[in-house]
């Protein structure tokens, strides 16, 4: 029976090994308060100048919600097109997600409006208990934003949505 020697690793090559893995880590998750983009940036519809405030509540690991992405995009690509931007604004806020997996959310469905980190919910607690996909329709009344729009699934409405949301 042949012994071999196990090879192994000096300590200090672990030690550098594990604070590199963790300096990647903390470089690639921006820490973000809610309201702001994985940017960095301020972003909260609460500040909004349009008339109507669309949010677009989303989990990153949703079937639904990644289903549904292309459609609530090519809504909003639709008021883009008719020029009704300044009128009614975007927003999506990933539900229970970081702003690493909000970031991952923007860049594979192409989102080109904010997208907001909600990993505590603290944005989403505003509108009850519910599960993502949702999608929340908000107008000034005296002052204050109030819903007046909300659906489970955007899918095929995007028109039908529109006209509902339209100021």
């Amino acid at each position: 029976m042949i012994l071999t020697r196990m090879k192994t690793t000096p300590p200090i090559l672990l030690l550098a090994a594990i604070a590199a893995v963790a300096w990647l880590l903390s470089a690639c998750t921006p820490s973000t308060a809610p309201g702001q983009t994985p940017a960095g940036t301020r972003a909260d519809y609460l500040d909004s100048k349009a008339e109507v405030v669309v949010l677009n509540f989303f989990d990153m690991y949703c079937p639904k919600c990644q289903k549904d992405a292309k459609y609530v995009t090519a809504l909003h690509n639709t008021v883009q097109r008719q020029k009704l931007g300044s009128k009614i604004q975007f927003y999506a806020i990933g539900w229970n997600n970081s702003p690493l997996e909000a970031e991952m959310y923007r860049r594979r469905y192409n989102v080109t409006y904010p997208v907001l980190p909600d990993k505590t919910r603290t944005l989403s607690s505003r509108f009850g208990k519910f599960r993502p996909p949702l999608l929340i329709a908000l107008k000034k009344q005296g002052g204050q934003w109030t819903e007046f729009y909300r659906t489970r699934s955007v899918g095929n409405k995007s028109a039908e949505i529109l006209r509902q949301i339209n100021p």
